[in-house]
């Protein structure tokens, strides 16, 4: 239903502060890029009576986003920002809005008043049904409210959020920073760079870093599974490309592309609870038996509605299902269609617990659409897994667990993204950090995620 932007600025939000209570009662707050609790007295109305203005601290107004968000997922009872089953507060304390100020400390980005302004009116005037279905994506104001200042022409850093002004792309030269913020071009799709290229998150074509060039995966959105941020036979781990591992190889714990065109496989899909049980081998063909779908060979994901097997991947208008990879990127699984990711779906049926949600569906909070059997061959709304609990069962829905975020970039485990400094458990994209970014075990900070001079 959701984007995958959805889920990375939910991520950004995740920090470990302290809890939000004391967020404005006036404002009614959410966000989805990095949000905050407030500092001092929260209003959502900037401009006084007369030509006076009375200033307003940008964290409370991130805040108030927050709060509304949170107030509307409470009053629908299904997920909006969180799966969180609790109160308003409870909700709002896992978004740890306060945290926007960290990012408001990077250079060249600032709060737009006027975007928080129209998010909270959208969410306002949503039903439940297309709240559940859109989430903070209902209004581009909802994850634009945080935006660079940086016009065409000028040096950038990129980052988490992007120095250059909305419509704008900072665009890197190799490994040459600072970039440049231009306007881009009509946006890349999958393996539509050439070889020697990947198609970037945003929609730009770079180029593949040689071996034992520096690398960064996080560029390429995860929705994109084919292109690689290194040159063949290659690939990025530790933010270096080096080359690829041989057939039987273990490659537990490592980069998803560390086998090359084959695939880390463990024989015994029942038993696969050490990393020393993965070794490279053949990447699955149509129709083989798969665990996730880089186990099967490009062009191909892995089906959790045909029996966990390899599928191929579909086209603009074509069927497609809930599975991680059923559409080409840039295009989205909406209502059962392959659909550009512009597209979102209006509206959901929403379900109660024990309720099937085969056919789509939201359901209720504190539950998750979850697999019935090994082979997925129906599914019900169930309570949802815990912090580090296993949400493989949820067909790897982000907003599956009942605290923080189903990681389904790296571990696949319920996860609270930490600050930065705190221990994290892969090395590379996950979200296990707020910032997305894990380096040498521990949680990059926001500067971290800047291009170094």
């Amino acid at each position: 239903m959701r984007s995958l932007r959805v889920f990375y600025s939910f991520a950004i939000l995740l920090t470990a502060c302290p809890d939000p209570t004391s967020a404005s009662d006036s404002g009614d707050a959410s966000t989805t890029d990095a949000t905050s609790a407030p500092t001092t007295g929260s209003t959502s109305d900037a401009p006084t009576s007369g030509d006076t203005e009375q200033s307003v601290d940008p964290v409370d107004l991130a805040c108030d986003l927050m709060r509304e968000a949170c107030e509307r997922q409470v009053a629908c009872g299904h997920a909006i920002v969180n799966n969180n089953p609790g109160d308003v507060d409870a909700c709002l304390a896992e978004q740890r809005c306060e945290t926007v100020s960290e990012l408001l400390e990077l250079p060249n980005v600032e709060l737009d008043p006027d975007a928080v302004a129209a998010c909270i009116a959208a969410l306002e005037a949503a039903s439940c049904g297309e709240l559940v279905a859109q989430g903070l994506e209902i209004d581009p104001g909802c994850w634009q409210y945080l935006a660079g200042t940086l016009g065409e022409g000028e040096a950038c850093h990129g980052g988490i959020v992007s120095d250059c002004a909305p419509g704008l792309s900072c665009v890197f030269e190799g490994d040459a920073c600072p970039g440049t913020c231009v306007a881009p071009p009509a946006p890349c799709g999958e393996g539509s760079c050439g070889a020697d290229a990947f198609c970037a998150a945003d929609g730009t074509c770079q180029p593949r870093a040689a071996l034992g060039e520096a690398c960064d995966e996080t560029k390429i959105a995860f929705s994109n599974l084919s292109d690689r941020a290194c040159a063949a036979g290659s690939h990025c781990e530790d933010s270096v490309c080096v080359a690829d591992l041989g057939a039987g190889a273990q490659c537990g714990g490592l980069d998803v592309h560390a086998c090359g065109d084959g695939a880390c496989m463990c024989a015994d899909l029942e038993d696969c609870d050490e990393t020393a049980d993965f070794t490279c081998g053949p990447a699955r063909g149509t129709g083989e038996a798969c665990s996730g779908t880089f186990d099967c060979a490009e062009g191909l994901f892995c089906d959790f509605h045909a029996g966990n097997r390899c599928a191929e991947r579909g086209e603009r208008g074509e069927a497609c299902n809930d599975s991680l990879g059923a559409c080409l990127h840039p295009l989205a699984c909406v209502d059962g269609t392959c659909v550009d990711d512009q597209e979102t779906l209006s509206e959901v049926p929403l379900l109660a617990e024990d309720e099937s949600c085969m056919g789509g569906g939201s359901c209720p909070l504190g539950t998750a659409c979850t697999c019935d059997d090994a082979d997925c061959l129906d599914k019900h709304c169930q309570p949802s897994p815990g912090l580090g609990e296993s949400c493989t069962g949820q067909n790897f829905d982000g907003h599956a667990c009942s605290e923080g975020l189903c990681d389904i970039l790296a571990s696949h485990t319920c996860v609270l993204p930490g600050a930065a400094g705190e221990a994290c458990p892969v090395d590379g994209l996950t979200f296990a950090c707020a910032s997305l970014v894990c380096l040498e075990g521990r949680c990059a900070s926001v500067e971290q995620t800047l291009c170094q001079e």
